[in-house]
């Protein structure tokens, strides 16, 4: 019997490292307090979430509660912030090349033109960008600097610096996406955008890779003013945010359930991104992107004359299922190239090295 395909297609969280008993306990507690209000409407107008879980997160990233808005999911906060910074004109959009394909997407549905900007192994090539805004200001630029989706890279120091000062010098202001910057394997942790440039960047925040996707707790951080419009928005979206998730999350932040989580992951995911570079290092050399030292993918940007389609079903044909590398490129693969990225947290060692071997292998036939 053949063995099942090796599956490179999604950034989910593995099931060892979901607290699911402390997420039920926790669950149960706050029903048995307050089961009236958890199941009943939230107040409307100017509503930024659940008071308490707003407090939580606003300790935990030094800002005023008044700054924070917590939505259902990160990429629901992505779209409303979307819809208030492009504004029914539109405008440009400069991301990393590659970039996180559903956040394209959004932007594109209000009105942005994606413009990418070619991604190194530790961020942004900031000459290329600096040409880019000297030419044309945009809306916003959108950057996830800590263990990219889908590249794996992780920006550095005087990279993150290089961002803000052109940010400052042309006047546009960064949208700082943070799935996984705690997720930290090795190395030194790096100053967010929002701790070099405050008053510049607006941090979009999430829950599911340090607690749990199923909660859908996504928020955004910015000034005052900002956050109420995204309350506007979503109230007219949405009409209230999900009380028993905000509760439950709020009682995880409060009791250091979030930090064990975080502990678990990081524990659990080191041996499997350690392996993984190992593998994809053997297999494809030079062509890794990055090693990520943490977060959930790494990628490889591979010399071929193999026309994607043709590729991505011979790479079927050979057991292995991946996500198409040309939706990460807002101006397509660059020529002679294929992009593979390669989710590793969900896999065995064993059976991500199979994966990289076989992907080897369709390439060099």
């Amino acid at each position: 019997m053949s063995p099942s395909p090796v599956q490179f297609t999604r950034g989910v969280p593995p099931e060892e490292v979901l607290l699911v008993d402390e997420l039920a306990k926790i669950t149960t507690e706050v029903l048995a307090e307050r089961p009236t209000e958890v199941f009943q409407y939230p107040r409307i107008g100017g509503n930024l979430g659940d008071e308490r879980l707003r407090a939580a997160l606003a300790a935990r990233h030094g800002v005023d509660p008044r700054q924070v808005f917590v939505g259902n999911g990160s990429l629901q906060v992505l779209d409303l912030l979307s819809q208030l910074l492009l504004g029914p004109g539109g405008g440009d959009v400069v991301v990393e090349s590659p970039t996180y394909d559903r956040a394209g997407l959004i932007f594109q549905r209000h009105g942005g033109r994606v413009l990418g900007v070619p991604l190194n192994g530790d961020g942004l090539d900031v000459e290329r960008l600096e040409a880019l805004v000297a030419r044309r200001r945009p809306a916003f630029l959108y950057t996830i600097p800590d263990f990219q989706n889908p590249s794996g890279a992780c920006a550095s120091e005087g990279n993150r610096r290089a961002l803000v000062d052109l940010a400052e010098r042309h006047d546009f202001p960064i949208v700082e996406d943070t799935p996984y910057r705690r997720l930290r394997f090795r190395g030194v942790e790096q100053p967010a955008l929002s701790e070099l440039a405050p008053h510049r960047v607006i941090t979009v925040g999430s829950l599911s890779k340090v607690l749990s996707p199923g909660l859908r707790v996504g928020y955004a951080i910015g000034d005052p003013g900002l956050v109420a419009g995204l309350a506007e928005l979503g109230e007219g979206t949405y009409l209230t945010p999900t009380p028993l998730s905000q509760a439950v999350a709020a009682r995880c932040l409060e009791l250091g359930v979030v930090d064990s989580a975080v502990a678990t992951a990081v524990s659990f995911l080191k041996p499997r991104h350690d392996a993984a570079v190992a593998a994809a290092r053997e297999a494809f050399g030079d062509q890794v992107v990055a090693e990520p030292g943490g977060g959930y993918f790494l990628s490889v940007l591979a010399r071929s004359a193999l026309p994607e389609p043709e590729f991505l079903a011979a790479a079927a044909d050979a057991g292995v299922r991946l996500a198409r590398g040309s939706a990460f490129f807002p101006g397509g693969l660059p020529d002679g190239r294929l992009f593979l990225r390669l989710p590793f947290q969900a896999l065995p060692e064993a059976e991500f090295a199979r994966g990289v071997r076989l992907l080897a292998d369709v390439l060099t036939r």
